[in-house]
């Protein structure tokens, strides 16, 4: 996202709003800033311009929220894939099943379903695991590449100026 610039007449206004820093009023300062851009020729069609007037600390969190919502309303989908467990769809229908299977066949199916899934879990967490150190010695034969990529750089320097002397 760009920075917007400000303008010359801009930062005028902005050296012109008073503000008490003793009992900061936000209705205040946005009614001066009102007033300030009404005498330039600055449209009003600045975000401040969109806060209601007689504000206070509500009206300025609104507006705040519905400007960080618009703002954040292009990254939903990829906020939603970090977030997205897919575990918990798992679990959640295992659980369904569990409450099924212990309505109609009772406890003996329970037991049986239970031990298949502590199975599960456990099957589950030794391909983490696996997953896991694999993803270590990844990283190390990575960072031995990266070394082995920079002594052929200097290797190749060091021929060049020995063959073009």
């Amino acid at each position: 996202m760009g920075r917007h610039k400000r303008s010359a007449s801009g930062e005028a206004i902005a050296d012109k709003v008073k503000i008490d820093y003793e009992n900061v009023s936000a209705a205040d300062i946005m009614r001066q800033i009102k007033e300030e851009t009404a005498k330039g020729s600055i449209p009003e069609s600045s975000p401040a311009a969109d806060l209601p007037e007689g504000g206070g600390s509500k009206a300025m969190k609104s507006f705040m929220k519905t400007v960080l919502l618009k703002s954040a309303r292009p990254f939903r989908s990829l906020i939603k894939l970090l977030i997205h467990d897919p575990h918990q769809d798992l679990m959640a229908e295992a659980y369904e099943r569990l409450r099924r299977l212990e309505q109609e066949h009772g406890e003996d199916r329970k037991k049986e379903y239970i031990k298949l899934l502590y199975g599960l879990s456990h099957n589950i967490v030794v391909e983490l695991t696996k997953l896991k150190i694999e993803v270590e010695d990844l990283r190390v034969k990575l960072s031995i590449l990266e070394k082995d990529f920079e002594n052929f750089k200097k290797r190749e320097k060091a021929l060049e100026k020995h063959v073009f002397k």
